[in-house]
């Protein structure tokens, strides 16, 4: 859980947390994640992974913050960590991320906080509309040290919501919907979408694959008869098995396309644009 120097007063600018429970594809996440944040994250970081319900083998020992023997369901993995962020005071500020998700903008953690600034919020995460929720999803949680001990910091299942349709939804985040007074919500960005919630860009600064752990499927497309009209939701599973190989082939043209940068009729008018190589992203433009 080491990284390099901190900052002054013993207080680390970041820290980078995420949970990995069983899947095939761990060891891919784990080293996508792992590049895209050194790339993109520009002050120093510590990384921490929650092992849930899986082997440590593969990972690097001096990643790995806790391992659980058994799957403990991904929400009381999250208030592990939670804990631990409240354990250990010596960060300014904290990033939840799902074991499919990570930072694509180079400088991603001066221009998120320099907004959060300015608009007095203490939290940011997406709020995913195309799923119709309204609640903070953890896929990308960030927040700072001041808001860590606030009682609504709750990842359990513990309690419904009601969502864009007015029915009724449980899931991880769902009680920290009331903590829209400290949130900067980070809305879905795509130029180019791929799938109706999967393959998502946040506010140009996070990507989130979805699904990347469990079976291939969302609220909109399987419980709430939404999308039918336009998707065939029947094929989702071969869906999901395409889109996994698109991204591992070659992730950078794969979140570039999804960025607009491919996109003639936006690609000219994004303000500094990120470069994509085989190295991973790049900042281009003086303003980040």
């Amino acid at each position: 859980m080491d990284s390099s120097e901190a900052p002054a007063q013993n207080m680390k600018p970041l820290v980078i947390a995420t949970v990995f429970a069983p899947s095939p594809l761990n060891a891919e996440w784990y080293a996508l994640q792992k590049k895209f944040i050194a790339a993109c994250t520009e002050v120093a970081f510590d990384y921490w992974v929650v092992l849930n319900g899986i082997a440590p083998d593969g990972f690097d020992p001096s990643d790995i913050a806790l391992v659980n023997e058994e799957n403990l369901g991904h929400g009381e993995a999250l208030m592990q960590l939670v804990e631990l962020f409240r354990q250990r005071r010596n960060y300014e500020n904290y990033l939840i991320l799902d074991s499919d998700a990570f930072p694509v903008k180079p400088g991603w953690y001066g221009i998120l906080g320099e907004q959060m600034r300015r608009l007095g919020k203490q939290v940011a995460a997406p709020v995913r509309a195309e799923n119709l929720d309204v609640f903070p999803h953890p896929c990308a949680f960030f927040l700072q040290d001041r808001i860590v001990d606030d009682p609504r910091l709750e990842f359990r299942k513990i309690g419904a919501l009601r969502n864009l349709l007015g029915m009724n939804v449980n899931d991880v985040g769902c009680m920290t919907a009331s903590m829209s007074d400290v949130l900067f919500p980070l809305m879905r960005s795509n130029v180019v979408n791929v799938h109706p919630v999967a393959a998502a860009v946040y506010h140009h600064l996070f990507y989130h694959h979805g699904c990347g752990s469990r079976d291939f499927h969302f609220r909109v497309t399987k419980r709430f008869p939404y999308c039918e009209h336009w998707y065939d939701v029947s094929r989702q599973p071969a869906h999901g098995r395409r889109l996994n190989r698109a991204i591992m082939r070659n992730p950078e043209r794969f979140i570039a396309r999804l960025m607009g940068l491919q996109e003639p009729l936006m690609q000219p008018f994004l303000k500094d644009p990120v470069e994509f190589d085989a190295a991973g992203p790049s900042a281009t433009g003086a303003g980040v």
